[in-house]
């Protein structure tokens, strides 16, 4: 599916978390399933820290497995850019722009 940008975002994260699997995280909270942001779960490791698709984690009291890779990229948005769509997870739609692979855009 195509998107076209009809509104600027610019709300990017500085250092966004990037976990690799097999990799083993300290869970530190879950978000609330009946909240805005169900299934997300922020975790943190060496150097990192930042929200995560439950869906990806094999969680065991405070500790996470990474089932596989993520990154938590988001795109800086014009009005009038194309994106193609790759998939939709929690809300959020992950695509391509021409020069950016496999980044995250905004909620649905």
């Amino acid at each position: 599916m195509q998107y076209k940008v009809v509104k600027e975002y610019t709300d990017t994260p500085e250092y966004p978390i990037v976990v690799v699997q097999g990799e083993q995280l300290t869970v530190i909270e879950e978000s609330d399933v009946q909240g805005d942001w169900p299934n997300w779960v922020l975790c943190r490791s060496k150097g990192k820290k930042g929200w995560v698709p439950k869906q990806i984690l094999a969680i065991d009291a405070d500790t996470a497995i990474v089932k596989s890779d993520y990154r938590a990229f988001e795109h800086r948005l014009e009005v009038g850019e194309r994106l193609i769509a790759e998939f939709e997870l929690n809300g959020w739609i992950w695509c391509e722009k021409s020069d950016d692979k496999g980044a995250m855009v905004g909620r649905l």
